[in-house]
């Protein structure tokens, strides 16, 4: 009987300790994330995303985003987390940024559709040499 409350109030406090642990260091490493929802797991706001675009209400979509989260937010769609950055200051960071700071990375369906060779894949020094030599 004795060993059986042990074992729970060492079990407890290991949980407890867990607990507190993973709040700290969620909260330091989510410090640069921009505002948003990723919604579902898995499938994201994909679902709500294309019932959007089905009913050409795709700009309504992005302004509720945008008077929630601000012009900067995070979402996840297809299956990846993706950020939204609007705006004529967002656009010049994003556009004006070396490779090396910043990537654009395309879903993997959409990788798997154009290939990897694709002029929409293509950065830095790979795309220069591609539009001299075409």
């Amino acid at each position: 009987m004795v060993y059986g409350i042990l074992f729970f109030v060492l079990f407890a406090f290991t949980l407890s300790l867990a607990f507190l642990l993973s709040k700290c260091l969620s909260k330091s490493q989510t410090k640069n994330v921009p505002k948003g929802s990723l919604g579902y797991p898995i499938i994201g706001e994909t679902l709500s995303f294309l019932k959007a675009q089905r009913q050409d209400k795709g700009s309504v979509w992005l302004e509720e985003r945008i008077s929630k989260y601000g012009p900067i937010f995070k979402t996840s769609l297809m299956g990846f987390p993706t950020v939204f950055v609007i705006g004529q200051e967002g656009n010049k960071f994003v556009l004006g940024s070396p490779d090396d700071l910043l990537s654009s990375k395309k879903p993997l369906t959409l990788r798997k559709i154009l290939g990897r060779q694709s002029l929409v894949e293509l950065t830095g020094p790979r795309y220069i040499i591609f539009n001299l030599t075409h």
